[in-house]
């Protein structure tokens, strides 16, 4: 059987447990099964988040969550990532009615969700074409050129493209330009850091200093990193 392995990077098989949901900005794109107390069951697809944001968390007995590899969302899931920025849709709204069908099979699977991710593994894997788009591995490697620090016009020219083409298949491909998933990668970088002083961070993650890892943490993660890091972040109000 295809392994999931080349398109989802991370699984979650367990719920929140802490009070507070953090959502950070991330580049992926997210495939949530979850199974309210009264045995509702969905499957969700939440797209590229450009900010973080901050929730009640919700008491969800399971919730599994399979973290798509930034640029693998249109030959598994059927569309472009940039329509999918900074929404969360059904799956059915993808794939059609089977999705709901999914979603009632997978409720036997309440105790046991790790089978829930081989079915829910089974059944994207069986919506892929069999042919892969032309610049899939183009977008891959730019991924992990932006991953690693490297400037947007490094990269294109390290690719052999210009940096207009690449930020036009990137952005359909991953849902966020080139620059803005390498802003998102250094936030995501030195999240959960504490320190007195953040000028090592700075340095480590690729900012030119203290200040401009401050100013981009503020404006992707709406509190400064220090605030973030003692747990003073705002709520959502819904």
């Amino acid at each position: 059987m295809r392994t999931l392995d080349p398109w989802v990077e991370d699984v979650t098989l367990r719920p929140a447990t802490t009070p507070i949901t953090v959502l950070p900005p991330d580049p992926a794109t997210t495939v949530v099964w979850r199974m309210t107390r009264a045995g509702d069951s969905d499957v969700l697809i939440s797209g590229p988040r450009t900010t973080a944001s901050y929730h009640t968390t919700k008491d969800l007995p399971v919730c599994v969550r399979l973290r798509i590899r930034p640029g693998r969302v249109m030959p598994l899931l059927g569309t472009a990532a940039d329509e999918l920025v900074d929404r969360i849709v059904p799956l059915e709204d993808l794939t059609g009615p089977s999705a709901r069908q999914l979603a009632e099979r997978l409720t036997v699977y309440r105790d046991q969700p790790a089978r829930a991710v081989d079915d829910l593994g089974r059944y994207l894997l069986d919506q892929m074409p069999q042919r892969l788009p032309d610049r899939f591995e183009l977008v891959g490697e730019a991924v992990a050129e932006l991953t690693s620090a490297r400037r947007v016009d490094e990269t294109a020219a390290r690719l052999g493209v210009s940096e207009r083409y690449l930020r036009r298949v990137f952005r359909q491909a991953v849902g966020v330009s080139p620059k803005h998933y390498a802003r998102i990668s250094r936030v995501r970088s030195v999240i959960g850091q504490v320190r007195s002083s953040w000028s090592d961070a700075a340095a480590g993650a690729g900012y030119t200093d203290q200040s401009h890892l401050i100013a981009e943490f503020r404006s992707l993660m709406q509190v400064t990193p220090t605030a973030f890091a003692t747990g003073q972040v705002p709520l959502a109000t819904c």
